[in-house]
């Protein structure tokens, strides 16, 4: 057998760097030469462009092997490039199809029908919670006169004559001086940021706020309640039912931080901003002498649990030798609460801590956190106390019914609750509980959701003790730390403190709170052919007109999440159309058939309002936009010191859906009771309502009861009566 003498592969060292670029270039150009197959002429060109004394890198006999495995991974870069010029067209698709908005108003539109399939055709089928923020739009800018135009609307209904002329003629003089200026640093804005007004809002409608945040601008939901009776669950251990609430939203944050839990879609189809689910768990206001901030504490290992004011950190997170992280277990969290309710069972007042500096003005707290930090013991554990993923509170009281349980949840007593924190668990000893969420962290679509899994997660044993959800084995720790009590020292705090506690008492003893449980719902509102939301607003507003002879500003929220990093916009239910309405209702010389009439147009009216918000096309962020800009450039538009549009709401209004997993409402055999919030201002009210499935809603009513003209229970009455003449009126019309 004849033998072929295999010549020696030339050295690899190169002798410098232009050999090295040579032989990098041929080595890439090879594959072009093997598929076109112009072998000799490409050789004797490369050949020549050698340095001196290189050889050329490939034998003859060798060329056919290397050409194959040349074309070879050719094809296979090609189709990578292929396949991510695909992805990329795909995502610009998705992108640009995103940013059609008509879909809202026209869903039945051929346009929108065309758009619906080419969308589902583009989507991908992993749907990550993150998924989409790449391909959200951004928040639309309104033209100035659009802006001008729809404020006029807005604002005349609440007006006199007078007035609304005097403001006529500010407005049209703004629009003409001032209003273009301000408006081209929003247009700039627009350009260089994901959402021209985002940031704006947070800073200022938050951040800048310098009166106490509890019940200002905080809210607190309730337990969850039972399909049937509509009455709030009980019936397992406290401890039981604090950990294993506490094991659920700790597997609700690990799945947001894993980017895990899958993204919520409109309609199955269209997605929504995710940006604030980083700032549900982990997260604490801090607060500061002008502005307070949020800080994230991605790597927080451990949650804060206060009993009787003696509050105590508990690891709840722990590695494992391969690095991996794992929750402890609810029972393990269970057998750690039991030893901090046993530890302080004896204590007969509440300890000193300083929660209650974080329901005083927010410059106060600013200097006095200042002050702890400065004390090495103190610093420690306000460390402790704000780097905690969230905050548990095991109450002593036994609340009745909801609006026992709003008023705690929503209020302090003044070492029970950091109000600062994004969430608190609130624990009561009949097993009932809820939520205190700081609202400057997210709204309440977001912490919706979280409570729809968490009381899906938690689960109970037949004893009713706490037991870890989920089909993953429970691991163990090789060690578990106890439960580590935070250490204070307050005494040079002894002067402000009985101050600060009558501030915390004052504030909560005036709340006026009333919630209400109907067992009638949306569905026989639609009977009506109707939007239920526009008929419970048009019902808010004849209750006001009919308690107090007047027409409310009225605040009622949007959600703007379709759009990248969209937060809310406000919906205008007061019209022309609203106010003829309430004034005709109780008029006998009105037939039924024009107070239907009348009704029908302010709630077509409302329902359209709703929409353009949900768009970016109102008014209220634009013209907010313009002021903040007005006081960046130092001017003073006459139009920003009208008081109409200056003051603050005097009905504030709020719903969202009580469902938002589909997976989970449809076994979920509990229903979410909503929450409460303090109203804007002292002669106002604050309502929150929500629509459980067709049969049944809760209402949740505030007031101050140191305005003599407001009245929670009272108005409470009255809507449900309003809501029932309404639909009255419609149905017999």
């Amino acid at each position: 057998m004849s033998t072929t003498r295999i010549p020696q592969m030339p050295s690899m060292a190169m002798k410098d760097e232009g050999e090295l670029l040579y032989t990098t270039l041929v080595g890439m150009v090879m594959a072009a030469i093997f598929a076109t197959r112009l072998h000799d002429d490409v050789e004797r060109t490369l050949t020549n462009l050698a340095p001196e004394g290189t050889s050329y890198p490939f034998a003859a006999h060798t060329r056919p092997s290397a050409a194959k495995f040349a074309s070879a991974v050719a094809g296979f870069c090609l189709g990578i490039l292929c396949w991510t010029l695909v992805g990329v067209m795909r995502w610009g698709l998705v992108r640009r199809l995103l940013t059609y908005r008509d879909w809202l108003k026209h869903p039945k539109s051929y346009k929108t029908k065309l758009w619906a399939l080419s969308l589902k055709v583009l989507m991908p089928s992993k749907r990550d919670l993150t998924s989409f923020q790449h391909v959200l739009p951004k928040y639309p800018l309104p033209k100035l006169s659009d802006t001008c135009k729809r404020t006029l609307e807005v604002f005349e209904p609440l007006m006199s004559s007078e007035e609304f002329e005097e403001f006529k003629k500010d407005l049209d003089e703004f629009e003409k001086n001032e209003g273009p200026e301000l408006h081209k640093i929003l247009e700039r804005r627009y350009v260089t940021e994901e959402n021209w007004v985002s940031d704006l809002w947070d800073k200022f409608a938050y951040f800048s706020q310098r009166t106490p945040i509890l019940v200002n601008t905080s809210i607190g939901t309730q337990s969850a309640m039972n399909t049937g009776k509509l009455e709030s669950v009980e019936g397992v251990k406290p401890a039981a039912r604090a950990a294993s609430l506490a094991y659920a939203y700790l597997t609700f944050w690990e799945k947001v931080k894993n980017n895990t839990l899958h993204s919520i879609m409109v309609m199955d189809l269209v997605p929504i901003c995710a940006d604030r689910y980083q700032y549900l768990m982990g997260c604490t206001r801090i607060p500061g002498a002008q502005f307070d901030h949020l800080k994230l504490y991605e790597e927080s290992r451990h949650i804060i649990v206060i009993r009787k004011g003696v509050m105590y950190r508990v690891d709840v997170i722990f590695t494992l030798l391969s690095g991996e992280n794992h929750i402890l277990p609810a029972e393990e969290i269970q057998r750690q609460i039991e030893s901090i309710l046993a530890e302080t069972s004896e204590l007969k007042e509440s300890a000193q801590n300083p929660a209650l500096f974080t329901a005083q003005n927010r410059t106060q707290w600013a200097a006095d956190r200042e002050r702890l930090m400065s004390h090495k013991l103190n610093s420690v554990s306000l460390e402790e106390a704000e780097s905690a993923i969230l905050h548990l509170v095991m109450e002593e009281e036994s609340p009745k019914t909801l609006t026992e349980e709003a008023r705690v949840t929503l209020c302090s007593t003044g070492y029970n609750l950091w109000c600062d924190k994004s969430i608190t668990l609130k624990i009561f000893e009949n097993s009932r509980c809820g939520m205190h969420f700081e609202h400057a962290t997210a709204d309440a679509t977001l912490y919706g959701r979280m409570l729809e899994f968490v009381w899906d997660y938690a689960k109970f044993d037949s004893r009713g003790n706490a037991v870890s959800g989920g089909d993953d084995p429970i691991i163990m720790p090789r060690r578990i730390n106890p439960p580590q009590k935070l250490e204070w020292d307050l005494t040079e705090f002894d002067s402000e403190i009985p101050n600060y506690l009558k501030n915390v008492h004052d504030l909560c003893d005036s709340v006026d709170i009333n919630v209400l449980t109907l067992r009638k719902g949306k569905g026989e509102m639609k009977k009506c052919r109707v939007s239920p939301d526009g008929l419970v607003q048009m019902a808010l507003q004849l209750t006001f007109y009919r308690m107090h002879k007047t027409t409310p500003k009225t605040y009622e929220s949007a959600s703007t999440r379709f759009f990248k990093y969209g937060r809310t916009e406000t919906i205008r239910p007061v019209t022309k159309a609203s106010v003829a309405f309430t004034k005709a209702m109780d008029d006998p010389a009105t037939s039924n058939s024009e107070k239907a009439k009348l009704c029908k147009s302010a709630i077509a009216h409302q329902n359209k309002y709703k929409l353009d918000a949900m768009n970016g096309d109102a008014c209220d962020r634009h013209i907010f936009g313009l002021y903040i800009a007005s006081k960046m450039k130092g001017l003073e538009p006459k139009i920003f010191k009208n008081k109409v549009l200056l003051a603050p709401d005097q009905l504030s209004t709020s719903q969202s859906p009580y469902a938002f997993d589909m997976k989970i409402s449809k076994k979920n055999a509990l229903y979410p009771t909503g929450g409460a919030f303090g109203p804007q201002r002292q002669d106002g009210y604050g309502v929150y309502y929500l629509f459980l499935a067709d049969n049944a809603m809760t209402i949740h009513i505030t007031s101050f009861k140191t305005c003599a003209d407001t009245d929670s229970k009272r108005f409470g009455e009255e809507l449900v009566r309003a809501i029932e003449d309404i639909k009255s009126v419609l149905t017999v019309s």
